[in-house]
């Protein structure tokens, strides 16, 4: 899936700040709260996913 112009523009930024980034407690923040998102996202994914198909979400 491509990422349209202005979704690429933001990450680029996001990417470019990161990279800047010498704090490692900043960046260990930052990875948490990725992996909390990315979780979260699975998670919806998988329960609208599952409600637009009238099934049961399956467990985690």
């Amino acid at each position: 899936m491509d990422l349209t112009l202005s979704r690429q523009f933001a990450v680029e930024t996001q990417a470019t700040a990161i990279d800047a980034c010498n704090d490692v407690a900043e960046l260990r923040r930052i990875a948490k709260t990725l992996l909390t998102a990315w979780h979260l996202q699975t998670d919806m994914t998988r329960h609208f996913g599952a409600q637009a198909l009238g099934i049961t979400p399956p467990s985690p």
